[in-house]
């Protein structure tokens, strides 16, 4: 009769394995969805603009406060540039830090994908593709 323990061994192992890809997916998801939620806010112009952006880092808010009124059209706009400069950096850190938390090569491709998508290159380096 065959000694069916180098079967049980390959079948545990295989097992095992399935279950560490399992729980490395999940754990990619769950950041997935997380890094989707992003939200930033950034402020210019000693607080006179304010923008938000979303995960994708695109405008989805922009507060001008009425004392904008004061400057000319050049300077707020130089303030809105710099607050969506700011706030697309901020949204970079947030993702950076949920990157370094996950620890994970799944969870740096991710964020890879998403700092070339916010660079506007499609590439990390600054390289169009």
């Amino acid at each position: 009769m065959l000694d069916d323990t180098p079967w049980d061994d390959a079948d545990d192992r295989i097992g095992a394995w399935q279950d560490r890809i399992e729980a490395r997916a999940s754990r990619v998801r769950a950041l997935a969805v997380r890094l989707r939620e992003l939200r930033a806010t950034a402020s210019s112009g000693g607080g006179l603009v304010r923008v938000t952006v979303d995960s994708g880092g695109a405008l989805t808010a922009l507060h001008l406060d009425d004392a904008v009124r004061r400057h000319s059209a050049p300077w707020i706009a130089e303030q809105v540039l710099a607050a969506f400069a700011g706030a697309r950096a901020e949204l970079s850190r947030q993702a950076e830090r949920m990157a370094r938390e996950d620890d994970s090569t799944e969870g740096r491709a991710l964020l890879t994908a998403l700092t070339d998508r916010w660079s506007g290159t499609g590439r990390r380096d600054g390289t169009a593709r």
